[in-house]
């Protein structure tokens, strides 16, 4: 008897040794089912009024995931979409503007990928021009990435932008300082939670997180803005700012966006900003709206409000004084006692 004692220690531990590596096995299949992905390939995809877009997403180790276009409570239309991914881990999903009004599918799928449209907002005209929310999620595990289907009116004039035979007006995003450039005034300033320069930049805005917190950091240009943009950055908390740089050289004096700070289950939701475009070169004007004397507050017309406003605005000065003082504020507004 007592030689086959170790025999059977031997068999036992050739047994643990299988379930062991049975339950390891196990493991690494949670993990890698735990790990599944889906990202879109672009933060913005745009459509013309009548025309089709298509959305890449990359998968990675999942059967299926779901998208939503739009947000019935904010924009008037929502569709929701059970997607089969394609084989190869790159699945285009193609939108049509003109479907969307009911007569036909309105998201379809190239290759061997299939869509399922659970539901969508029943209208009698297809969806109007401007910035719709898109997010891909995976199972339960909320939205795995977000960003926007911008519709854009179709041209009535043979894709002729405005008339002046090709001139640059500002296609490339760029300032010209031309008399046509919003004016700016101190109340705008004064209104918006954040103001930015355009050029790149770093935004900095509070977040209720402990140090080392991660957040994603988005700027979503408003509906009229041209060219429209969509920015996402990674950001870590620290003394309780977030900051990303953002590549804003495209927008324009006056431009307005919205800043979203999500992507942290820690956070009591997702919190909106909003964004300004200040350029130095033309200034802040006076008063509360655009009036005769828009076009002062350049950096040529010198200290010319006697209400203390210096619309010179050297070195950017109102900018960066307006910039603290938004922080101020919201710093006061997220610390209430």
């Amino acid at each position: 008897m007592r030689k086959l004692l170790p025999a059977a220690a031997t068999v036992l531990l050739a047994v643990l040794a299988v379930v062991g590596a049975a339950l390891v096995g196990t493991a690494f299949v949670g993990t890698a089912a735990a790990d599944g992905t889906a990202d879109l390939d672009a933060d913005l995809v745009t459509v013309t009024e009548g025309g089709t877009a298509v959305f890449g997403v990359e998968t990675d180790g999942i059967d299926e995931f779901s998208i939503v276009v739009g947000d019935e409570s904010t924009s008037g239309y929502e569709l929701h979409a059970t997607v089969t991914p394609d084989d190869d881990g790159v699945t285009s999903l193609v939108f049509d503007h003109a479907a969307t009004d009911g007569d036909g599918a309105s998201l379809t799928a190239e290759g061997d990928a299939a869509v399922s449209v659970e539901s969508e907002t029943d209208l009698d005209d297809p969806i109007a021009p401007g910035s719709y929310d898109v997010e891909v999620a995976v199972d339960d595990e909320g939205t795995a990435d977000a960003g926007s289907l911008m519709v854009e009116p179709a041209s009535s004039d043979d894709g002729s932008d405005s008339g002046d035979d090709g001139s640059d007006s500002g296609d490339d995003g760029s300032t010209d300082g031309s008399s046509d450039s919003t004016v700016v005034t101190g109340s705008d300033v004064e209104a918006a939670d954040v103001v930015v320069e355009p050029a790149e930049t770093d935004v900095t805005v509070p977040v209720d997180l402990a140090d080392g917190e991660s957040v994603t950091l988005r700027i979503r240009s408003a509906a009229d803005a041209s060219p429209a943009y969509i920015m996402t950055e990674e950001a870590t908390v620290e003394d309780g700012e977030a900051t990303a740089t953002f590549d804003l050289s495209r927008t324009s004096h006056g431009d307005r966006a919205t800043l979203t700070v999500r992507g942290n289950d820690e956070l009591d939701g997702e919190s909106e900003h909003d964004v300004l475009v200040v350029d130095e070169s033309i200034g802040v004007q006076e008063g509360g709206s655009g009036g005769d004397d828009a076009e002062g507050g350049s950096a040529d017309d010198g200290d010319s409000g006697d209400d203390g406003t210096d619309t010179s605005v050297p070195g950017f000065g109102v900018v960066v004084g307006a910039l603290a003082l938004c922080a101020a504020a919201l710093a006061a507004g997220r610390r209430p006692e």
